[in-house]
């Protein structure tokens, strides 16, 4: 705080503040003083009521529009005072800013008034890269504290955030998307409307960039992309126009993302319900290869959740449940029947049963497979240490399955 008063006092010999702007430097610098980096301010009780007076009390951050002691000070610098001592005085508000974002919630939540966020986010287009950065990690802090969501939302910080990843030269940037992504991520995570504002505001582009170029910053793209999922109709659309089916396809290949990407493309098809273009992408050859190719390679602690999703989408799906079970998947539903759990042999027996109620050739399916063998199988086996309530349904599924292909074979 004493080069705080020290770039104040300098800029006051330079003459080019009148009187009302040297009083209330003189404030800001008087009710600032107390805290010292010393002391370890920001995370000590007294500090958090020092630092909740300095913004409360002094009107550093809240008072009006165009005061010299507002949050406004940082605009009124960049439009008054000559390039040096403004870049000065910059460094040196976003230093005390970082030092409160990074405080304890009550301090926090006097850092998220509307009024100080929304000239905050004004300033993102108006300062030098170093000083942006320092913003964003302000934003970035704050974004961690459930409490301060809200406040970020309703100020519009999403809709701020966003145009910042497209920077593409200095050597910043890198910083100032990581400060962007995070904060984004913190936002958007479990909350649909904030996944929604998110998708309306551009950031798929963004996001399969991270993915496809395999940024360091991918791992807080992937789970925003596969969000976008369940976010909305409108989510799902943004999507599909900028070929994000295409990318969880990709995805299935990854081992640790392939379970959620395919749960993703599930739902995508699920509330696919106009012009079926979800649809007539899986359709396509390549879709096909990679979505049998994936349960077939599919590492076994995987396995048992990749059912579901798979039975989600043959369901949907009849043009789908065809084109893969001629192309694959049936014979490997009827290998993995000898899974030693009952839920998965379940949902096998679930998939298998779904298929043959679509298959174009079902006697050919029944033969080729020797499936009557297999179900009977299921059915007099006993398996030691399982729980009896899912080998019975299990059992039940496999006898109802067995007599509807007997009654197809005497046809």
């Amino acid at each position: 705080m004493a080069e705080f008063a020290d770039v104040s006092q300098r800029g006051r010999e330079s003459g080019n503040y009148d009187s009302t702007t040297r009083v209330s430097y003189k404030t800001v610098n008087k009710k600032i003083g107390p805290i010292s980096s010393d002391e370890g301010a920001s995370t000590s009780g007294t500090a958090s009521q020092t630092a909740s007076g300095v913004l409360s009390g002094s009107g550093v951050l809240n008072a009006r529009p165009g005061s010299a002691t507002s949050s406004g000070l940082l605009s009124h610098m960049v439009s008054t005072l000559n390039a040096d001592v403004a870049r000065d005085y910059l460094e040196k508000v976003a230093d005390l800013l970082l030092e409160f974002a990074q405080a304890d919630t009550t301090v926090k939540s006097y850092m998220c008034s509307q009024s100080l966020l929304s000239r905050l986010f004004q300033m993102f287009n108006r300062v030098e890269p170093p000083i942006l950065l320092k913003i964003l990690k302000c934003i970035n802090h704050l974004s961690t504290d459930p409490n301060c969501l809200e406040n970020l939302q309703r100020a519009d910080a999403i809709k701020y955030l966003i145009p910042n990843l497209e920077l593409k030269e200095g050597s910043l940037v890198s910083q100032i998307h990581y400060e962007v992504l995070n904060a984004l991520f913190n936002l958007c995570k479990i909350n649909k409307r904030r996944q929604e504002q998110a998708a309306e505001n551009g950031i798929i582009p963004h996001l399969m960039q991270f993915i496809e170029s395999d940024s360091p910053l991918k791992r807080y793209a992937l789970p925003l992309l596969c969000d976008m999922a369940h976010a909305s109709r409108n989510s799902r659309e943004q999507l599909r126009a900028h070929g994000g089916l295409d990318v969880y396809l990709s995805l299935l290949e990854d081992e640790f993302w392939s379970v959620t990407a395919l749960d993703s493309i599930a739902v995508c098809l699920a509330l696919d319900n106009d012009n079926r273009k979800v649809e007539q992408a899986l359709l396509k050859k390549d879709a096909v290869q990679k979505l049998v190719k994936f349960f077939q390679s599919c590492p076994e602690q995987h396995f048992v959740h990749i059912l579901d999703p798979f039975l989600k989408i043959i369901t949907k799906s009849s043009r789908i449940n065809t084109t893969l079970a001629v192309n694959g998947l049936t014979p490997l539903l009827i290998a993995r029947l000898d899974h030693q759990d009952a839920i998965p042999r379940l949902n096998l027996l679930k998939l298998i049963k779904a298929v043959y109620e679509h298959h174009p050739r079902p006697k050919q399916l029944i033969v080729e497979n020797d499936l009557p063998q297999k179900l009977q199988n299921l059915i007099e086996e006993r398996r030691d240490g399982q729980r009896s309530g899912g080998q019975v349904l299990v059992k039940q599924m496999a006898t109802s399955l067995l007599k509807a292909l007997h009654i197809n074979t005497v046809l």
